[in-house]
Parts: C-alpha cells; sequence; structure tokens
C-alpha cells in the first residue's frame, strides 16, 4: 500500500481521483499548491511514495515543484497529470523529473496502471537490515554504524518494527512511553520520536532520507528494515 499525494487545484477532480485511489488501497491525499506541499512534507516528516501533479497551478507551478521534489528525494515517483499536450511540453515535464506525462481527461483505471507500473519499477532491491540488541540498547546499520539508543527509545522503535508495515498508531506509542499527562502526551511522543529521528540519521548513508515517518492522524512508520537480536 502506497501514500500517493494528488496536487490538482481543481477541487472537484482531486476528490474523485481520492475517492477511486483509496477504492484500491491506496493511502492518498490531495493538495492545492505548492504551499500546501511543503505543509504536507513537514507534517509527514518525508515525502510520499508517489506525487501525481497538475501542471496549471495557483503560485508555484507543477514543473517547479517537480523539479524541487526530485532534487530533495530522488526516490520519490512523479506522475505529471496536465491539459498540456504538446510533445515540447511532454519534453519539459520529463526533464522536470516526470517518471510519466498523462495528459487528462485520465480515466481512474489508466491512473491506477500506470501507478502499479511505477511501483514495479520504483520498487527497491530487499532492504539490508539494521540490528538492534535489546541488552545493550545498541542500534547499528547494515554497514556498521553504532549508536546506543535509551530504553524508551529502544520500546518505541522495536513497537515500531513490529507492527504491520513497520507502524505504530499514537496510542500504542504512548502506552509505551508510559503514563504521561493529557495535555502533554502528543508533545512528548514528538519529543521521543525526534531524538530517535537525530540518532538514527548520522548512521545512514543519506543523512536526509526519512527514516522514520508520520503518519497523520494515524502515527508512524518505520522505513528502515529492523532485525531485533
Amino acid at each position: 500500500m502506497e501514500d500517493i499525494l494528488i496536487v490538482e487545484d481543481h477541487g472537484i477532480l482531486r476528490e474523485e481521483l481520492l475517492h477511486f485511489l483509496r477504492l484500491n488501497a491506496y493511502r492518498a491525499e490531495g493538495v492545492n499548491c505548492g504551499l500546501a506541499v511543503d505543509d504536507w512534507l513537514m507534517e509527514h516528516g518525508g515525502p510520499p511514495d508517489i506525487a501525481v501533479l497538475d501542471l496549471n497551478l495557483p503560485g508555484e507551478d507543477g514543473l517547479s515543484i517537480a523539479a524541487r521534489l526530485r532534487r530533495t528525494y530522488p526516490r520519490i515517483g512523479i506522475v505529471m497529470l496536465t491539459g498540456r499536450k504538446q510533445s515540447t511540453d511532454r519534453i519539459i515535464g520529463y526533464e522536470a523529473g516526470a517518471d510519466v506525462y498523462l495528459t487528462k481527461p485520465v480515466s481512474g483505471e489508466e491512473l491506477i496502471a500506470v501507478l502499479r507500473s511505477l511501483q514495479r519499477r520504483l520498487a527497491p532491491a530487499a532492504r539490508p537490515a539494521w540490528h538492534l540488541d535489546p541488552l545493550t540498547g545498541v542500534l547499528t546499520s547494515p554497514a556498521g554504524a553504532s549508536a546506543p539508543l535509551s530504553l524508551l527509545e529502544c520500546a518505541v522503535i522495536r513497537t515500531m518494527a513490529t507492527g504491520p508495515d513497520s507502524t505504530a498508531s499514537s496510542e500504542q506509542l504512548l502506552q509505551v512511553c508510559g503514563d504521561q499527562t493529557i495535555e502533554h502526551e502528543k508533545n512528548y511522543l514528538e519529543v521521543v520520536i525526534s531524538r530517535l529521528r537525530r540518532k538514527l540519521a548520522p548512521l545512514h548513508p543519506d543523512p536526509a532520507a526519512p527514516l522514520i515517518r508520520a503518519l497523520r492522524g494515524r502515527g508512524y512508520q518505520l522505513l528502515i528494515s529492523l532485525e531485533i537480536d
């Protein structure tokens, strides 16, 4: 199940696409402009798996958004969905970073077929495993770099690693964190996750790569393969 971000300022079309993607088991959300894309990235702590971009948007256009997404997140999938049909438009779109260039109108079935094809092309090889020693609290990367985790950090990362699709709800993680007053629960969990991200980042070959993803309204997902010794 992939995370798809629809960037489309036509509200009815955006909602139709979101509805169809969700019926097909995608985690899909929509925004209407470049500023809203930035808000989404900040809120989720990283990129979607695939962004579907209109080109004619208010403010920053889709070409500019695609170019900066490609620079910042080289592994992201980018589908351009636009009314621009000239061959020169396609060339410019691919040069800006598109994996696929579609012209409107497009059926939901065709978009699903394109997304599935793109998923197969982008599918990474089996991720090398990280290791956590629960006795010492030492987390070791596939390259052999290591960092000590606190008991709480160990519990939080284990909860994510052993959950379905390496995810855990905020409620599960808060239970692991122990009793906190209601008004401070969310901030407390965010602090713990932030500390974990800071400890994991130097161990990864790409320190800017998202290693823990926030799932809005649900919890967090661990984006590394973790084996617990």
